[in-house]
């Protein structure tokens, strides 16, 4: 008995503290062994066939995770995330929780999967479309769509446009792929009342001062922050418009014009009466 605890017990501490029944007769633990640690509370019962440790029961995201162990019980974690990373991905307003952004509460725990599959929770909601491993990553151990992806399936979904806004000002600037994202946007624009893509991501900047925060943060730093400040008005340009468009090339020559003047030299800004910050020729 006390080599199969072990053997569960391995086996949940491999998926975050869960296991499934299916699992754990592939490594030799019966059904009979499993209902008695239930019962002697080395393990708890979460859904039908999904056992967790307390570190499980307890943890971030436990009934999120069991749900998507229990859409698969036979196959392992790491089997389904090397060999089918494209199944059974978490959507919608739980990705939006699983990234951390917005305030959008889940009332289905959603996952999306290329295949066709039934199931009777009625706390669980699975969608069927195509979707590919550029639109898929790793959030708190679990296959979540992207935040690109994330943002377009809310907006695609009819959510709330001021809540998806906000969710997208959650986010942080450097982790946000613009490309993929006007890419996304595109299709969904004119039926929301934007013109494209660039024009759907500038309302969801522009209506978000945590994001634009973000941005500023992150480009602004050191003793580059008096020469970037004079950057600030170009930001939308660089970022909403593919490097070829002549808004991006007018933004870079605007820029280079700016960092040639001598009043943008970030040492010119310095304070005289700061020693750190002299001029170099007042040594």
């Amino acid at each position: 008995m006390s080599k199969m605890v072990t053997v569960a017990l391995d086996l949940a501490s491999e998926q975050g503290g869960m296991l499934t029944t299916q699992q754990a007769l592939r490594r030799g633990v019966s059904r009979l062994t499993l209902s008695r640690l239930a019962g002697q509370g080395v393990i708890e019962r979460l859904a039908h066939g999904v056992y967790a440790t307390a570190e499980g029961a307890f943890g971030k995201n436990s009934a999120l995770k069991a749900a998507w162990l229990s859409l698969d019980p036979h196959r392992f974690a790491f089997e389904r995330m090397e060999d089918d990373p494209a199944g059974f991905t978490v959507t919608h307003r739980p990705a939006a929780e699983l990234w951390g952004i917005g305030q959008l509460i889940p009332d289905k725990l959603e996952f999306v999967s290329t295949s066709r599959k039934r199931t009777r929770r009625e706390d669980v909601r699975l969608r069927r479309r195509a979707i590919t491993s550029d639109d898929i990553t790793i959030v708190e151990g679990l296959p979540c769509t992207t935040i690109e992806r994330t943002i377009a399936d809310l907006i695609d979904s009819h959510e709330d446009l001021s809540l998806v806004a906000d969710a997208f000002g959650d986010t942080t600037f450097g982790k946000v792929d613009f490309d993929r994202l006007r890419a996304l946007l595109d299709p969904l624009a004119h039926r929301n009342g934007y013109e494209n893509g660039s024009d759907f991501v500038r309302f969801l900047m522009s209506d978000s001062i945590e994001f634009e925060r973000s941005v500023v943060a992150s480009m602004l730093s050191g003793p580059l922050k008096p020469l970037m400040d004079s950057f600030r008005p170009q930001l939308p340009h660089l970022v909403l418009n593919p490097p070829s468009s002549p808004a991006f090339k007018k933004a870079m020559a605007d820029i280079a014009k700016q960092a040639s003047l001598e009043e943008f030299h970030p040492l010119a800004q310095a304070p005289l009466d700061n020693p750190k910050g002299a001029r170099r020729e007042d040594r």
